[in-house]
């Protein structure tokens, strides 16, 4: 079955599925704010594309799916659990004027692990964090296939702090249960929000202006921004042209800006993967990033899509100026990158992916 094809129950506080199928997919939705808030949604629009994720809500879509009406469910990985005060209370005062569906709908995910499942589960993380909350480990053993988007280059990384209070030991790595757990990971990547080149620039590229783009928060993020920021401003004492604005941009300048721009330095934030990445690539401008430290998937690729650098000395500095040496280098490497990201790392790609893999696991035991 083609994934444009196939009939989604989709049970979360993320829609990426209902965003790239709206007609085909079921949203029950469990996020602690209202969706509408989240979408900016007008009280009928959000009436239109989903439900809030009550017990009713809950068992029609499971009844659904067993009498044939949905081929899959997708649900999201929870950082807390449903009693925690993080969701229950914030969900409950956040939307007071429907306080049974407020208090109710953050249980959604949580009651996956009571029923038979009729159809393959999928379970999905987007959250920077690279750890998998105990809250989370029942959609280990209850889903066929779990996507996570930070997923350490050494697996067992995700149960540090939580299956175990350090690193985890040859006592869980030897552990028949734990190694099935982990063998249903996959990388994922984060959706690539759309940016449209026609209204950023005329022709077919973009007039380069500068040398190297940055925006964004350094003091309150991650060090390896706290640090690349000083070697940004040391790049343009050597002369480079480098574009740093003083204060938050709406996002058709950033974009317009960042255009402009040869390069874009897109370092890790709270996670690794960044959505800057492939904003960069979709306005023509080369990503400059951090060796990765996750799995990832469908990645751009050094020297082909992107530049990579060391963070340790002058890596940021040396691997800027190198690129810059060869301009025409440049636009190929942004031409293969805009290429990439509009082929395998939009919202529909990756929702293409998430049902095909799910799809071929068959009816799922449950």
């Amino acid at each position: 079955m083609d994934a444009s094809e196939a009939r989604v129950l989709e049970i979360g506080g993320d829609n990426l599925i209902k965003r790239a199928f709206p007609d085909r997919t079921t949203l029950l939705w469990t996020g602690r704010r209202p969706l509408a808030r989240v979408e900016r949604l007008s009280p009928s629009s959000q009436r239109a594309i989903h439900s809030d994720c009550t017990p009713a809500s809950f068992a029609r879509g499971i009844r659904d799916a067993a009498a044939g009406r949905y081929d899959l469910i997708v649900t999201y990985l929870p950082l807390y659990s449903p009693w925690h005060p993080r969701d229950n209370l914030r969900s409950l005062f956040g939307d007071l004027s429907h306080p049974w569906r407020a208090y109710t709908r953050v249980w959604g995910v949580s009651w996956l692990r009571l029923i038979k499942l009729p159809v393959p589960l999928v379970a999905i993380d987007f959250n920077d964090h690279f750890g998998i909350r105990r809250p989370g480990f029942f959609l280990l053993d209850k889903a066929d296939v779990v996507f996570k988007r930070e997923l350490p280059v050494d697996r067992w990384q995700v149960l540090a702090g939580s299956a175990h209070p350090a690193l985890p030991t040859l006592r869980i790595r030897s552990n028949p249960l734990w190694i099935r757990r982990l063998e249903k990971l996959r990388p994922i990547s984060l959706p690539a929000p759309p940016v449209n080149p026609a209204a950023l620039w005329g022709g077919e590229f973009p007039d380069k202006t500068a040398d190297i783009f940055f925006s964004g928060n350094t003091t309150l993020n991650s060090w390896v921004r706290r640090t690349g920021i000083v070697a940004l401003k040391q790049l343009a004492d050597r002369g480079i042209k480098v574009d740093i604005p003083d204060q938050i941009l709406p996002p058709e300048q950033f974009y317009r800006r960042m255009s402009r721009a040869w390069l874009a330095w897109s370092p890790s934030g709270f996670g690794w993967d960044c959505y800057r990445t492939s904003e960069a690539a979709q306005c023509l401008t080369v990503p400059v990033v951090n060796h990765p430290t996750v799995e990832r998937y469908r990645p751009m690729l050094q020297g082909q899509h992107l530049i990579q650098y060391d963070i340790e000395g002058d890596g940021l500095m040396r691997a800027v100026e190198a690129a810059l040496a060869d301009k025409a280098r440049l636009k190929q490497m942004a031409v293969a990158a805009r290429e990439h990201v509009m082929t395998y790392l939009t919202a529909p790609a990756l929702a293409r992916h998430i049902i095909e893999t799910g799809l071929s696991f068959g009816k799922s035991s449950g």
